[in-house]
């Protein structure tokens, strides 16, 4: 391990530590270079902001291990991995993911869990199905996709924030549960249709 990821660690390390008292947004980067026992030039040297550090952390923790442990295919096995190891931090998340605003975690949070979606629907598309049949997705525009990729993200963190917020207490099991059962039922939204014109119908823009 190289002596610039050592220190990185050792700063991580320090962080979680005062999250456990203390919110995030009271904690200055001197409290954190004071109980890490380094200066600040340090600190700068490494990471920009006590925000690129949480961001660091959750890249380097979860998102690495889940892209190489995960099936490419199975979201809910990225999900269930995710939060599973929040829960096991969840002093540090509950308290990353209680800011708003500039810098928000969640924001970063977001965009992760959409590039991570964005990556199933280009495996996908660029595969064939069981039968040999090319994926529908092919055929779909790259702004589409995002859009896609958006709307679940949107969901998808916004329940992980309001589990977060509301301490952990559901096992991550159950909330990914209710997500593959509301994906695997959206039949139950037919009646939804009639608030929403047929796209065909819409002029284009």
């Amino acid at each position: 391990m190289s002596d610039s990821l050592i220190t990185k660690k050792a700063i991580a390390s320090s962080i979680k530590e005062l999250m456990k008292k203390k919110d995030l947004q009271k904690i200055s980067v001197s409290d954190i270079t004071e109980h890490c026992g380094i200066n600040r030039q340090t600190f700068y040297y490494h990471f920009k902001d006590k925000y690129d550090l949480v961001n660091w952390i959750y890249y380097n923790e979860v998102v690495t291990a889940v892209v190489h442990n995960s099936n490419p295919l199975s979201w809910s096995g990225v999900m269930l991995e995710v939060l599973t190891d929040m829960q096991k931090e969840k002093h540090f998340y509950m308290n990353a993911l209680s800011v708003t605003g500039q810098n928000a975690f969640q924001d970063y949070f977001f965009e992760m869990t959409k590039q991570r979606l964005l990556g199933i629907l280009d495996f996908i598309a660029e595969n064939t199905d069981s039968d040999g049949r090319m994926s529908d997705l092919k055929m779909i525009p790259q702004e589409d996709k995002d859009f896609i990729a958006e709307f679940f993200a949107y969901g998808i963190v916004g329940i992980a924030v309001q589990w977060a917020r509301g301490g952990m207490r559901q096992p991550p099991e159950e909330i990914i549960r209710r997500m593959s059962y509301l994906i695997h039922n959206v039949d139950f939204f037919t009646p939804l249709e009639d608030c929403f014109p047929n796209p065909a119908d819409l002029p284009e823009a």
